[in-house]
């Protein structure tokens, strides 16, 4: 990762999870040599302004809803293996975008790319989850104390959790959620000070 300044759309609902992403899928590929992270954070680095697109390899700025459906699409069309792939052309015209053929042609890529954009375009009904484990943070970007956590999901649905028994659970649930989020975020932290120093 070098030292640009990453500008996320207004239309992204979960700014600081992408980031959070970006950063863990440029970590998980370095250390693996993994395809899909690799796609995935090539995916996250287009949205935030990084690069050209990861699929069709357009420059259109700035990246609007529109072209991200258009993308995502695009990702779908490499990765419909077996199947009749959508109609992208016309994909494209009714979203109002130009048109541009795939270049990138790995399905494993296509499917890194695909999974991104399909949790950042999801209708917001969907609560769709990001394709990969991101750290639980507060309003202040920081991973919340177990307790906090634990009166956040109480209130989240007031009622839910009446007897002791599903209290106990959500409060075990929340003690791993704020262990597994520290270690992500700590991994996300330590990657960006590397990043930082090499790039210095």
């Amino acid at each position: 990762m070098t030292s640009w300044h990453p500008v996320t759309p207004e239309w992204v609902r979960a700014p600081a999870q992408l980031g959070d992403l970006h950063v863990l899928a440029f970590r998980e590929y370095k250390d693996t040599g993994s395809a899909w992270h690799e796609a995935a954070g090539a995916a996250a680095s287009w949205i935030r302004g990084g690069r050209s697109a990861p699929i069709t390899f357009r420059e259109d700025s700035p990246i609007t809803l529109a072209l991200a459906k258009a993308e995502l699409f695009a990702a779908v069309t490499v990765d419909s293996e077996g199947m009749p792939p959508p109609p992208l052309e016309d994909i494209c015209g009714r979203l109002g975008v130009a048109y541009r053929a795939p270049v990138a042609t790995n399905p494993v890529w296509a499917r890194g790319v695909e999974d991104v954009l399909r949790w950042l375009t999801a209708d917001p009904i969907e609560q769709r989850k990001p394709p990969m484990d991101v750290p639980v943070r507060g309003a202040d970007g920081a991973v919340p104390t177990a307790e906090q956590l634990y009166q956040q999901r109480l209130a989240e649905v007031p009622g839910r959790y009446r007897a002791p028994e599903q209290r106990r659970d959500v409060r075990q649930a929340v003690e791993v959620d704020v262990i597994r989020s520290q270690r992500l975020a700590d991994r996300i932290a330590e990657t960006l000070r590397s990043s930082r120093q090499r790039s210095a």
